[in-house]
């Protein structure tokens, strides 16, 4: 299964910054780095409104606003999950934030026709923290992706098909399967569900 999202990069023509929408070459490179969240997030909800043949949904720019008035964005922490879920409601779609403990969890949602950003290590990097070290219990992510599909074989999921929108331009991963191994010893866990009303 796999659906056709649409996929928007995080690496941008920062000359332009001005068509971009934004008030500076400074501006823009600032949340060219720190805009991986609101991305998910407008890729999710762009593909709802193209299977409805709605007109999609506002600029990177205008979303980045329209998170900041809701205080879903800080300097320390980027984007904060019930943030997301507040935008995502203001501009007319469910979402909810769950903790995701299975492969088959993962399925379930998108079997239903959801679409979940979820939280993982850049570009699910194996490696461990000293933080994750110490606290061994725990997984720490830092990066947000989009699932947009699985392969299964019978009812085993082999891997998930993750948008990866990053500024380095290689990261820049359109449905690429990850597979379960390296999927699981990337992601953290924590997920938002995006779904249509």
């Amino acid at each position: 299964m796999l659906y056709q999202v649409p996929f928007y990069s995080q690496s941008w023509d920062l000359d332009n910054w001005n068509e971009l929408g934004f008030e500076s070459y400074s501006q823009a490179e600032y949340w060219e780095r720190s805009s991986c969240g609101v991305l998910c997030l407008k890729m999710a909800m762009d593909y709802f409104k193209s299977i409805t043949y709605h007109p999609l949904s506002p600029t990177i720019f205008k979303l980045i606003q329209h998170g900041l008035q809701l205080n879903a964005y800080s300097d320390q922490s980027g984007w904060s999950h019930s943030g997301l879920i507040a935008l995502a409601g203001e501009l007319g779609f469910n979402a909810k934030q769950t903790t995701i403990t299975s492969p088959q969890q993962l399925k379930s949602a998108l079997d239903l026709g959801q679409l979940p950003i979820i939280s993982i290590k850049w570009a699910f990097a194996p490696t461990k923290t000293l933080k994750e070290r110490l606290l061994f219990w725990k997984k720490f992510g830092g990066h947000l992706a989009l699932v947009v599909g699985y392969l299964a074989l019978g009812d085993q999921v082999i891997g998930f098909y993750v948008h990866h929108t990053s500024k380095i331009p290689h990261q820049n991963w359109i449905s690429r399967l990850v597979l379960i191994d390296q999927f699981s010893s990337g992601f953290t866990g924590r997920s938002i569900i995006i779904s249509k009303l």
